[in-house]
């Protein structure tokens, strides 16, 4: 299953091919302390104990040793990947040595990605899996939530739109306006009634994500919903359009 990205304080934390996270990015995210180096976390007994326990635990499984599947890689070149690369247990183990409060968070910002990524898979199969009509519907009952969540977290004014365009232009690389000036509706037109199966199932998929991450985040005001809307859409485009490959 392809997850979402993971952002802590506003810091994606990179995967490298086999599916480990970026120490240095979990660094920056806790904080950047130097008593908290990844270095410094990585000589010490414990950390070298859970090490071993994973290798050992692949060995009783039969997996062969390989830098493919070991729990801790360093890559000192190539673009965009330099850095020191975890098993997801150790990032939980890193974590926790920087903070119970940092910790807390990284299991709580991991399970979100995780569930969301499964919510999004399984929503887009049952939305399209309906007759147009009862997309449609559905797709208006999903969108009154998301403007709910929205004025409740302080977005106003041109702010609802922009929520809304932030998520259009991930999705499909324009603004509502442009979308239906492409497609000769008026400026009154609704957009969606323009939409076909996938592309409702998309939109739908996303105001839901994005109303969960605005909750979850208490989010407030319209540049910091519109940026979690703007994310949203890129996050789930790049997980559906990967399911749909």
């Amino acid at each position: 299953m392809q997850n979402f990205p993971v952002i802590i304080e506003d810091i994606a934390i990179r995967q490298d091919s086999e599916g480990r996270f970026c120490l240095n990015d979990l660094h920056k995210a806790g904080g950047g302390q130097n008593r908290h180096k990844p270095s410094l976390w990585l000589v010490n007994r414990q950390t070298q104990e859970l090490i071993q326990a994973l290798v050992e635990e692949n060995a009783d499984a039969g997996i062969p040793a390989s830098e493919q599947n070991q729990p801790v890689r360093t890559y000192k070149g190539g673009s965009g990947i330099q850095g020191t690369y975890v098993a997801k247990e150790l990032v939980y183990s890193y974590a926790m040595w920087i903070s119970p409060k940092f910790h807390l968070k990284v299991i709580r910002t991991f399970d979100m990605a995780i569930t969301q990524a499964i919510q999004a898979t399984r929503l887009r199969s049952e939305v399209e899996a309906l007759p147009w009509e009862q997309q449609r519907q559905g797709s208006k009952e999903t969108r009154n939530s998301f403007t709910a969540t929205l004025k409740e977290h302080e977005v106003s004014g041109y702010g609802i739109a922009s929520c809304s365009n932030g998520i259009y232009r991930a999705l499909f690389g324009a603004s509502a306006s442009q979308l239906k000036e492409q497609r000769g509706l008026t400026k009154k037109a609704s957009l969606r009634d323009a939409m076909n199966s996938e592309e409702l199932a998309f939109t739908t998929v996303t105001e839901v994500v994005a109303r969960q991450r605005i909750e979850v985040n208490n989010d407030r005001g319209n540049s910091p919903c519109y940026q979690t809307c703007k994310r949203a859409g890129q996050d789930v485009r790049g997980l559906l359009v990967k399911e749909l490959e």
